[in-house]
């Protein structure tokens, strides 16, 4: 059985990211959304998470059984990362910001699982992820467009919102949904541009 994961991230840095987390934290907890106490909640070996509260259902618009599966609770990710990148969930755009095509036109996540991209195309995605590692390792991360040959930094390429170059995120795992209202809610808190991004591992 897989297991899914909502994860809300800032899209791009903040200059406080603990601050911010405390932030957060505190407003879900108030309104009981999650619970107060860390447990082993979320399918992340070195950190713990808050599993939802009496008033989750608020959350996700529907009642539904969360609190009997074991993986269930709420994430926190305060440091420099590309959210995502790791997931079962193949990029679709990245859109040099030189001439504005997309760096993976004509393939489709389709093409990629099915082993239907040629080396060439194969090479576009492969080449992106030491690109990510320096990226979050905080070194100047390139990428040269395939179109228009100019190298970019690469946090100024457009993509999918299928990943986002950040330092704050919250990732709710095998919440079922998350409520527009809900999400409001947050980017209210937040106070920045939000990106809510599906996915499962």
């Amino acid at each position: 059985m897989s297991d899914n994961y909502i994860t809300i991230t800032t899209s791009r840095e903040v200059s406080e990211p603990i601050e911010l987390k405390n932030k957060v934290i505190e407003f879900l907890q108030s309104k009981e959304y999650v619970e107060r106490e860390l447990s082993d909640c979320v399918l992340n070996m070195k950190n713990k998470g808050y599993r939802p509260g009496k008033n989750h259902v608020s959350a996700i618009g529907y009642d539904e059984d969360l609190l009997s599966l074991n993986v269930c609770g709420l994430e926190f990710k305060t440091q420099r990362e590309v959210m995502n990148a790791g997931a079962f969930t193949a990029m679709t755009k990245m859109e040099c910001p030189n001439c504005n095509k997309n760096r993976f036109e004509g393939i489709t996540p389709q093409d990629f699982f099915t082993d239907n991209c040629t080396k060439e195309q194969l090479e576009l995605f492969h080449s992106v992820f030491p690109q990510f590692d320096s990226w979050t390792n905080g070194y100047e991360a390139k990428l040269k467009c395939p179109h228009c040959l100019t190298e970019s930094k690469i946090e100024n390429y457009k993509t999918d919102n299928s990943i986002s170059f950040s330092n704050f995120g919250l990732t709710f795992w095998n919440w079922s949904d998350l409520t527009n209202e809900f999400i409001e809610e947050l980017k209210t808190v937040i106070r920045t541009d939000i990106i809510r991004i599906n996915g499962h591992i």
